[in-house]
């Protein structure tokens, strides 16, 4: 309502000059209004409009009473340098000449306040998507133009890349998308020279998320492209760290503390690392531990680097260091002896396709130590390790077979596993299989044979 009123007041100012200007046509100098109680327009025809006079007889003229009628008499032509303009006269009792400012925009009044340059931009931007979304297309351009002003005004590409993706995701939303792309390329040659690592990372996750609106898949690659790159370069710092930080740890003289100091090492390696140095890491910490002089403090290093290796969630990289810790429980090595312990450790690993956690575990099925007796499960473990072609469990998958321990006895398949076994050195099954067949007609250790013969093609052929 107040931009209408200003309007209609600048409106009023404009018209009565251009009036003006057709009744007096004054000369190049300026004119000082008269005294006048009520402002009356003046209502002259273009018959009784009078000669002007020229300006230096209308200076030499005694100044008359001001008419409204007789606009020629009515004021005295001050005489003023013509390139600089004089200011008006201000009669005694007259009211000041008030020049008015055109009216601003609340919101933009609002931001003048935020004092951050990059800040500014960003809440404009969201500002003009808001009036954007309101159907207010040219008052979010407006606002955008000002935002446009100021990133010019920004100096340092950490400045300039998010800024530059604000005003992206704000041009999407007032329909420019074709320039909305075109300023994200220049977001992303910003990102590029930006230096800092985290607001590389900061800008990254800002332009992935535009890019969401955008939708150009060559775009999508480059963001995807810059993204792989930063995660390499946090992966090197991060593993330069860690690496100082083993170097560090070994020069503790307290193997507990060496332990403790592995094992957060070894935590942080099993995040963004190298799963194999964590692995390491861990076994460096397990092997501090051990060393622990006093029996209750060495078992409660132990428990708590195998309890934070629990709490790493490593994956296969660590089958090897689950086994280890379960062998430990299952020997009483290093650890106290439980076997409930070991055949979680043991499982842990065999999950995760360790053969001989499969073997050892599925041992532990048969005997009934720290699980409940099962044939069927057991059964099932000998089987993967062998088919991976571990000769151990080859061995034993033979000897349940052969047993019948999960149903009929199936004398051919046991001596296919044993083949296979003993062709890869073992000896326990040479002697089952020599055993085995005092119990079999020849053509079935043929068929046997043959069996082994082609399960070890096939696994030439995947190779």
């Amino acid at each position: 309502m107040q931009n209408k009123r200003a309007e209609m007041i600048l409106a009023g100012i404009l018209l009565v000059g251009i009036l003006a200007c057709f009744i007096f046509k004054p000369a190049p100098t300026r004119v000082a209004p008269a005294i006048q109680a009520q402002p009356v327009e003046p209502n002259i025809t273009p018959e009784q409009k009078p000669e002007p006079e020229p300006v230096q007889q209308k200076a030499k003229a005694e100044p008359e009473e001001p008419k409204v009628e007789e606009p020629k008499e009515a004021d005295e032509v001050v005489q003023s340098d013509a390139s600089v303009p004089a200011e008006p006269v201000e009669e005694p009792g007259a009211e000041p000449i008030v020049e008015l400012e055109p009216p601003k925009d609340p919101a933009l009044a609002l931001i003048e306040t935020v004092e951050a340059p990059e800040d500014k931009v960003r809440v404009l931007c969201n500002l003009a998507g808001t009036l954007a979304e309101a159907g207010e297309m040219d008052r979010a351009a407006m606002i955008l133009d000002h935002a446009k002003v100021i990133i010019e005004t920004l100096k340092t590409d950490a400045e300039r890349a998010p800024a530059l993706t604000h005003l992206v995701g704000a041009l999407i939303k007032i329909g420019q998308a074709d320039e909305a792309k075109n300023i994200l390329k220049s977001a992303l040659a910003a990102v590029s020279a930006i230096e800092n690592t985290e607001e590389k990372v900061a800008v990254l996750a800002d332009i992935t998320g535009a890019m969401k609106e955008v939708g150009d898949s060559a775009q999508a690659k480059e963001v995807l492209a810059q993204s792989l790159v930063l995660a390499r370069q946090i992966q090197k710092q991060s593993q330069a760290v860690l690496n100082q930080s083993l170097k560090l740890a070994d020069q503790l003289a307290d193997n507990a503390e060496k332990a403790e100091a592995l094992k957060a090492i070894a935590l942080a390696m099993a995040q963004p690392g190298d799963p194999r140095q964590a692995e390491d890491a861990f076994v460096q910490a397990l092997t501090f531990a051990t060393q622990i002089p006093e029996p209750d403090k060495k078992a409660a290093a132990l428990e708590d680097v195998a309890s934070a290796f629990t709490r790493s969630e490593p994956g296969t990289a660590f089958a090897q260091l689950q086994f280890s810790i379960g062998w430990m429980y299952y020997e009483g090595k290093n650890l106290p002896r439980d076997p409930a312990l070991a055949a979680r450790w043991y499982r842990k690993a065999a999950e995760h396709g360790h053969p001989q956690a499969q073997v050892n575990l599925g041992v532990m099925y048969t005997e009934g130590q720290g699980v409940p007796s099962n044939n069927a499960e057991a059964f099932n473990l000998f089987s993967q390790a062998a088919e991976q072609g571990h000769a151990e469990g080859q061995t034993a998958l033979g000897m349940m077979l052969a047993l019948g321990q999960t149903g009929d006895p199936d004398f051919i398949q046991a001596t296919k596993w044993f083949t296979l076994a003993a062709s890869a050195g073992d000896d326990s099954a040479k002697q089952a299989q020599a055993e085995l067949s005092k119990k079999m007609t020849p053509s079935q250790v043929a068929e046997g044979q043959k069996l082994a013969q082609a399960w070890a093609d096939s696994q030439k052929v995947e190779e």
